[in-house]
C-alpha cells in the first residue's frame, strides 16, 4: 500500500469520525434542549404554586395580640401578673 493510499484511508477515517462527532453533537444538543425545556416547565409550575401560597399567607392574617403584650399590660395596670395558662403545655404559641 502506498503512502498516498494510506493518507486517503486516514483522511476518510477522519471524515467519518468528524461526521460521527457532528451527529453526537446534534443528539446531545436535542437532549440538552429537552432537559432545559422540562426544567423551565417545572419552574413555571412551582413558581405559580409558591406565589399562590405566599398570597394566601399574606391575605390570611389572623390579628392576635402577642402574649407578652398582654402580660406587660396586666403588670402595668395591676402591678402583678396572673398566669392564666401554661405556655409550655397549652399548645398556644407565645
Amino acid at each position: 500500500m502506498s503512502k498516498s493510499q494510506k493518507d486517503d484511508i486516514i483522511k476518510e477515517k477522519l471524515r467519518q469520525i468528524e461526521h460521527d462527532i457532528e451527529l453526537e453533537k446534534i443528539v446531545y444538543d436535542r437532549q440538552v434542549d429537552a432537559t432545559i425545556k422540562g426544567y423551565d416547565e417545572r419552574v413555571a409550575q412551582v413558581k405559580n404554586r409558591v406565589i399562590e401560597n405566599l398570597l394566601d399567607l399574606v391575605t390570611n392574617i389572623k390579628p392576635e395580640i402577642h402574649h407578652n403584650f398582654t402580660v406587660r399590660k396586666e403588670i402595668n395596670e395591676t402591678g402583678t401578673y396572673t398566669r392564666i395558662f401554661d405556655p409550655l403545655h397549652s399548645g398556644r404559641r407565645c
